[in-house]
């Protein structure tokens, strides 16, 4: 059944079939041509795959980022990445790279990130004289950060594939967030006056070296965005050191989250009207729903593959070629980049894990590692193209050219797979604050 399934969902993908109806499709074709399994297990599958309990902290985490952002909390994080970083060089970018950090940390999802913060950033960067191509580069790449750092769906999903400690999973995240966001940031220090600022711009300015910097008195000022922030950063201390002390699941930690952003957005920022929460459900709801959608065909698509030992067949490929640690490592980096390009991310992940968690569980790779290299592969996959949503959703709000985007992606791609490698190569970087947290 392996080839078919393969080569149905290659042909519903060539059509562009809707990923998750594509996944479906392809595995129902497959246990009609080959007989021997009841269709009804199909439906089985489907429901069954998205009934685990921790999947609630999905709608539950999408929520309070939405509430997040319409409760006030964006602003003052923009805000807050400004004052810090707004005047350095390539000062909007920065603070674009800088805030995909902060609103990480409250949402989980990359187009989520894009979807609130680059509707505010793309059109300010563009004002400040940078490149439609650019600002839309910046903006997909540091999103990418959202599904490293907890509350990452990504890493939730992972989790519960693998059977893997959603706690541990998200505070292995962490520090390799981090190490991409300050590489993202020295690329934006390298490239921004060559690739990000438009010539006429820099030409004319009697300060070139003031170009695409937020001007002195537009800059907010640091101790006060500080304090009128704080009940935004609290957020993710809050739903971490909950996790950690024991006092509440991921699951839970989720709910509180959405409460806690409503108690913010109602009591202390006072900008949580009615409307804006309606909206923000109803957004909620439309992400979620295209989110379950997706799981719940990728575990129909990725049971079949197992029931026919497909995982087990491309392990015993992949040991055929050789059977040397670093090389065997290179070469899941390069699956992952490649179905990264093609395939959604969180459909990937649900079919890829059953695949590759038992060859590295046979190389001494921790699975916890593994998700965390598994998710910074298929976060490289959503600015790369031809799929790469979050690079096509920035390009579609920037109005820039894809061509052009796809060129002014290029740095922070290459930037990606250098901190790819590093957390590939060097497991205490993800390794290091689990095992210091014992969590």
């Amino acid at each position: 059944m392996g080839p078919v399934l393969l080569g149905n969902f290659g042909a519903a993908m060539l059509l562009r079939v809707p990923i998750g109806f594509a996944l479906a499709a392809a595995s129902m074709l497959a246990l009609v041509l080959l007989g021997g399994v009841p269709l009804t297990i199909g439906a089985q599958r489907i429901v069954a795959g998205i009934t685990p309990f921790p999947l609630l902290a999905i709608p539950l985490f999408v929520l309070a980022g939405g509430i997040m952002n319409a409760g006030g909390m964006t602003a003052r994080l923009l805000a807050l990445a400004d004052a810090l970083v707004g005047r350095l060089r390539g000062g909007m970018a920065q603070t674009n790279v800088l805030a995909s950090l902060m609103f990480g940390g409250l949402s989980g999802s990359a187009v989520a990130d894009i979807s609130s913060l680059g509707r505010v950033l793309i059109p300010a960067m563009k004002e400040r004289n940078y490149r439609a191509a650019y600002a839309a580069a910046i903006t997909a790449s540091s999103s990418v950060v959202a599904p490293i750092l907890p509350p990452s769906i990504t890493l939730i999903v992972y989790g519960v594939v693998s059977g893997t400690s959603i706690g541990q999973l998200f505070f292995a995240g962490v520090v390799p967030a981090f190490l991409y966001i300050a590489v993202l940031m020295v690329v934006v220090h390298l490239t921004v006056r060559r690739r990000g600022l438009t010539r006429e711009a820099v030409e004319a300015s009697s300060d070139p070296s003031e170009v695409g910097k937020t001007p002195r008195d537009q800059v907010p000022k640091v101790l006060p965005s500080l304090y009128r922030a704080l009940p935004a950063l609290f957020l993710p201390v809050l739903v971490l050191g909950g996790i950690r002390g024991g006092v509440f699941t991921p699951t839970e930690a989720a709910a509180i989250a959405v409460v806690y952003s409503l108690l913010v957005g109602l009591l202390v920022y006072r900008e949580l009207t009615v409307g804006r929460l309606k909206d923000a459900m109803a957004e909620s709801a439309l992400m979620v729903g295209l989110i379950m959608l997706v799981l719940a065909a990728a575990q129909l698509y990725s049971w079949a593959l197992t029931l026919e030992r497909v995982p087990q067949a491309a392990a015993d490929a992949i040991f055929s070629l050789t059977t040397n640690p670093f090389v065997l490592l290179l070469l899941i980096n390069v699956l992952l980049l490649v179905v990264g390009m093609f395939i959604e991310a969180n459909a990937a992940l649900i079919i890829i894990t059953p695949i590759l968690l038992p060859l590295a569980v046979e190389l001494g790779v921790d699975p916890v590692h593994l998700g965390v290299i598994i998710v910074i592969n298929l976060g490289i996959g959503l600015i790369t193209p031809p799929v790469g949503i979050c690079l096509l959703l920035s390009a579609e709000i920037a109005g820039s050219n894809v061509l052009n985007a796809v060129r002014a992606v290029a740095p922070f791609i290459l930037a990606g797979i250098v901190v790819l490698l590093l957390v590939t190569y060097i497991p205490q970087i993800s390794m290091w604050l689990p095992s210091v947290l014992g969590a």
